[in-house]
Parts: structure tokens; C-alpha cells; sequence
């Protein structure tokens, strides 16, 4: 009977120390969990989209890239009435752009052009933070792809180029600044195309263009489709 009794007694506490370790367990595997699912969604923080590998700030649903990925730095063209904010701004939480891009929205490359008095610097630059672009648009801002007129002492490159990462460009532009639209005349052997083409990957125009290049507006050319 007395071994009965003690054989009892110690089944009781060892029923007793798993009831007690069992909750623990339990508390350890749910954390443990959260641990590693925790994990996989900081790899790209806040986004929701199961298997996305995208970094950084973006989108899967916006209205301007339907079915893409978007850099998320897209605004709608501002409606709001009276409103004269020029560039990228805010109305109750909503961004907008104030430059009237083509494409119907702002892509978050565009500046504006500088008024900061006694400035002399070409191109897109900041001050205090704010991006402008030391060139006059005649459309009132810039958009990111003008580029100084060569002025590296003994540069003879044609068209667009660059010097130590700075983007010039080889053309006597009368705007001081090339927007990227020029092109090289050709020069390859037999070719007889008209307007703006390529060979080998580079644009050239089959117009002679007093200028000594194309850019792509040919008046007095008769093409304006090049």
C-alpha cells in the first residue's frame, strides 16, 4: 500500500510539472512565430504584397501605372480651384503638381526654375533643400533632362556627353541648354534615310540642319515627324 501511495504521489508531480511547462511552451512556439513572420515583412517595410521583393518606397495599385510597380513618386496634376502652388504640394493630405506635365502627371523629377537672387548655377540644383533648375524652360520648369552647353576647354564631342559625371552637350543651343531632343546629322556612308533614325544605337537626323544638327522640330524642313 505504502508503494502504492508513493508511486501515486510522484505521478502527481510529474502530471503537475508538465501541466506547468506546457504553457510556456506554447508562449515560446507563438513567439517564436511572430519572430520569423516579423522578419519577412521588414525585409520591404510596409508593403502587404506576398513574394514582392521591391525596396523602398512603391506601389502595386496607382492610377497612373496600371498593372506596374510604381516608384511612388507620382502626383496628379493639381485641379484645386485658385490654387497658384507651383510644383509638387499638398491639399488636405492629397499630393498634387503644379506644373502642367504631358503625361497628366508628375513623375517627382520636374524642379523649379530658380528665383533665388544672385544665382548663377546651371542646371538643376538645391537650395535649402528645394530642387530648382538654373535653366529657363520656356514651359516653366525643368524636367530633368536639359543638360550645360560644353564649355571643358578643348571638348570637340557632338551631342549629349559627359565630363567627370556632369551631362553636357557638344550643340550651340540659342536656348543655352540642350533639353535632349538634338540629334547628330548623319554621316554613315549610303545612307539615304530622312529625318531623325539611328544606327547602332545612336540618333541621328538625315536633314542638314544649318545649326550642324537636328533638333527635332525641322521647321522649314517640311517634316515635323522625326
Amino acid at each position: 500500500m505504502k508503494k502504492f501511495r508513493t508511486a501515486f504521489v510522484l505521478f502527481l508531480c510529474f502530471l503537475t510539472a508538465v501541466l506547468m511547462a506546457a504553457p510556456v511552451s506554447a508562449h515560446g512556439g507563438h513567439h517564436g512565430g511572430r519572430h520569423h513572420g516579423s522578419t519577412a515583412v521588414s525585409t520591404v517595410p510596409g508593403c502587404g504584397v506576398r513574394g514582392c521583393a521591391v525596396s523602398g518606397t512603391h506601389s502595386h495599385n496607382c492610377a497612373y501605372h496600371p498593372g506596374q510597380v510604381c516608384g511612388g513618386r507620382c502626383a496628379a496634376l493639381c485641379t484645386v480651384k485658385g490654387c497658384t502652388a507651383a510644383g509638387r504640394h499638398t491639399h488636405n493630405g492629397v499630393t498634387y503638381c503644379g506644373y502642367d506635365h504631358d503625361g497628366g502627371f508628375c513623375d517627382g523629377s520636374c524642379a523649379a526654375l530658380c528665383t533665388v537672387k544672385g544665382c548663377t548655377v546651371a542646371g538643376r540644383h538645391t537650395h535649402n533643400g528645394a530642387a530648382y533648375c538654373g535653366y529657363n524652360h520656356s514651359c516653366g520648369f525643368c524636367d530633368g533632362s536639359c543638360a550645360a552647353l560644353c564649355t571643358v576647354k578643348g571638348c570637340t564631342a557632338v551631342g549629349r556627353h559627359t565630363h567627370n559625371g556632369a551631362a553636357y552637350c557638344g550643340y550651340n543651343h540659342s536656348g543655352g541648354f540642350c533639353d535632349g531632343s538634338c540629334a547628330a546629322l548623319c554621316t554613315v556612308k549610303g545612307c539615304t534615310a530622312v529625318g531623325r533614325h539611328t544606327h547602332n544605337g545612336t540618333v541621328y537626323c538625315g536633314y542638314n540642319h544649318a545649326s550642324g544638327f537636328c533638333d527635332s522640330s525641322h521647321a522649314g524642313y517640311g517634316c515635323h515627324s522625326c
